[in-house]
């Protein structure tokens, strides 16, 4: 699939479509960042805030795809797994976005930019599968 995933033990069982969706979320960031180096005043602290939403949106892509994977098994209690781990993933991000708030170690709004990441790899996810196959051929 891409081959720097595959050099990584724990990433062998990574489904490849959670693969493509990091990548597609990396795109994000690196977009994202370019934008943050032209305009923003505190670039540093937008930038970590932009590091740490990325992050946070690969850690949910994952959670996402294991609470999925998982809740394939389970038959008439599916249904409650997938809610309290979602349940818990929303409540990792408010957490995390929390400690940004308070602290102030990086840009609470930039992180935002990078957790939406997450929802712009989802929609890039099909032109990067089709791109990675081309290029695999």
């Amino acid at each position: 699939m891409i081959p720097f995933f595959d050099r990584i033990p724990f990433l062998k069982k990574v489904s490849g479509t959670v693969k493509e969706m990091w990548l597609g979320i990396g795109l994000w960031g690196i977009a994202a960042g370019i934008v943050i180096l032209l305009f923003a005043k505190d670039k540093a602290g937008c930038l970590l805030g932009l590091l740490i939403g990325c992050l946070l949106a690969c850690v949910c892509v994952w959670h996402m795809w294991r609470a999925l994977d998982a809740a394939l098994d389970l038959g008439d209690g599916a249904q409650k797994y997938v809610t309290v781990r979602s349940l818990a993933r929303y409540g990792a991000i408010v957490l995390v976005f929390a400690v940004l708030a308070v602290t102030g170690a990086a840009d609470p709004l930039a992180a935002f930019a990078g957790l939406v990441g997450m929802k712009a790899s989802a929609y890039l996810q099909p032109f990067v599968h089709r791109y990675l196959e081309k290029r695999r051929r």
